[in-house]
C-alpha cells in the first residue's frame, strides 16, 4: 500500500494539494517502514509515528538511523492534517507549502530506496 500512498502524493502534487502531498508522503513512509519490519519477521506495532517505527528498523539496519530527522519532519504533518481541530481556525500559515510538499516527496522516495522493500 505504500506505493499507492506515494502515487496519491504525486497526484496531489500535480493538483497543488500540498497538505495531501505531505499526508500521503507520511503514510507512504509509515507503510514502508512497516513492510521493512514484516520482511524481517519482526513485530509490527500499531503506531503511526515514523520516529518510533524507524527506531525498530534500525535494530535490523543501523544505517537507517540517518533518516531520524527526516522522520520527524514527516511526522509533523500527521496530527494537523488528520484532525480538523488540530489547526486553529484561520491559522493556515501552519499548513504545508509547496516547498514542504516537494521536500516530503523527496524524503519518502529516499527512505523507500534505502529500505529496499518489495
Amino acid at each position: 500500500f505504500a506505493a499507492e500512498d506515494l502515487a496519491m502524493a504525486e497526484a496531489a502534487q500535480g493538483l497543488g494539494l500540498w497538505n495531501q502531498v505531505c499526508l500521503h508522503a507520511q503514510q507512504a513512509a509509515a507503510k514502508s517502514l512497516k513492510a521493512f519490519l514484516a520482511e524481517r519477521h519482526r513485530p509490527i506495532p500499531m503506531v503511526h509515528h515514523l520516529a518510533e517505527l524507524l527506531a525498530l528498523c534500525t535494530e535490523a539496519d543501523q544505517d537507517l538511523s540517518r533518516f531520524e530527522d527526516h522522520c520527524y519532519a514527516l511526522d509533523k504533518y500527521l496530527i494537523p492534517l488528520t484532525y480538523p481541530d488540530a489547526v486553529p481556525t484561520g491559522q493556515t500559515d501552519s499548513l504545508p507549502t509547496e516547498k514542504d510538499a516537494h521536500e516530503a516527496l523527496g524524503i519518502v522516495k529516499e527512505l523507500q530506496k534505502a529500505l529496499r522493500v518489495s
